[in-house]
């Protein structure tokens, strides 16, 4: 599992959005790529369900990704917000990484009910 960022900043007045950026020597850059560094797409999901998790409690089993985007690089150092919404109905994690110059990625993580 890969840890958070060191820097990692949940907003008390919006449940679900976290600012922070990632370290030069954040283990998520070890070899993704040497000399030009950016944070794998699996890292960024991970982080999304697993924030959600702690955000809205325990999601249910994983079932699939949907509608997954990655519209820019995500590079060390670089101002991040991630905003995550949880629809209980649709058992669907919605999550965005936005940047300064826009939206790095986003995506639904779905969930299967449980009995």
């Amino acid at each position: 599992m890969i840890p958070f960022p060191q820097t990692l900043h949940a907003s008390v007045e919006s449940p679900g959005v976290f600012t922070f950026a990632v370290e030069p020597d954040h283990p998520a850059f070890q070899g993704h790529f040497p000399n030009q560094p950016i944070l794998p797409g699996v890292v960024q999901v991970d982080w999304a369900i697993r924030l959600g998790e702690a955000t809205f409690g325990h999601l249910g089993p994983f079932k699939s990704l949907e509608h997954l985007k990655f519209q820019a690089t995500i590079q060390p150092l670089e101002p991040l917000e991630l905003r995550l919404s949880w629809s209980p109905e649709e058992h669907e994690l919605g999550f965005a990484f936005e940047g300064l110059q826009g939206r790095k990625s986003s995506g639904f993580a779905r969930f299967a009910t449980t009995p």
